[in-house]
């Protein structure tokens, strides 16, 4: 939901080239916190988490057009370090194959990473409160909704026609639909993205229970797991 399909020369330059500032700091410190980190283990789950993400990001949700994302999933599973280098992956990635411009993957990676870390945090502090499949809805749905003040705070301050983001010919140019103001989009990302929420909610919740059952070990990390001795 709140990965922009925005073409290069969209966004005003100043905007996604601080998008990228921040990004390169937050990576800074995401690796930064891997350097105690068991990687023998995460390093695998990494790669299969984020091509998950990869997959479900592909398919959209008729009739609402609403992409999953799946980063909360990515942070409960990974911690915030790794489930924002999973974001990162899967942005670049996806940035390669056409969605969404080169330049807003700074910004995209912003967005997705920041899921991955609200989604640990709110998971885990609802520890002992909830069941599992709660924890990780409503984990969800706040993360979400957060996210999405976001992607519309950056529509806005980019003073871009939100139409021009959602409309392409069939090569691929971005086309005017008619113009819709920035409250009108704020309506329908928080209406509509409401449903999706609750759609991705579920199935959070639905993976995070079964992981509990299965393979509850995925869900017993800190933030930082010491490396095993040697």
């Amino acid at each position: 939901m709140t990965h922009m399909h925005i073409p290069d020369g969209i966004l005003p330059v100043p905007l996604w080239v601080f998008g990228f500032v921040l990004l390169f700091i937050a990576m800074a410190i995401s690796l930064y916190r891997l350097r105690s980190m068991d990687m023998k283990k995460k390093i695998p789950l990494l790669g299969a988490v984020s091509a998950v993400m990869l997959v479900v990001m592909n398919l959209e949700i008729f009739p609402i057009a609403y992409h999953a994302n799946l980063s909360v999933v990515a942070g409960i599973l990974l911690g915030p370090a790794l489930g924002f280098q999973a974001a990162f992956i899967t942005n670049l990635i996806l940035a390669l194959m056409g969605h969404g411009g080169i330049t807003v993957i700074g910004l995209n990676t912003l967005l997705l990473g920041s899921e991955a870390v609200l989604g640990h945090t709110f998971f885990y502090l609802f520890k002992n409160r909830l069941p599992v499949f709660w924890r990780a809805a409503i984990a969800t749905l706040l993360t979400l909704f957060i996210t999405s003040l976001a992607l519309i705070g950056i529509v806005a301050v980019a003073h871009i026609d939100p139409e021009l983001i959602r409309h392409g010919d069939e090569h691929g140019r971005v086309v005017a639909q008619g113009q819709i103001s920035i409250a009108t989009f704020a309506i329908m990302v928080l209406s509509l993205g409401s449903l999706g929420w609750i759609i991705e909610a579920a199935l959070t919740g639905a993976v995070v229970k079964f992981l509990s059952q299965v393979k509850p070990d995925l869900l017993v990390h800190t933030l930082h797991q010491p490396k095993a001795a040697k």
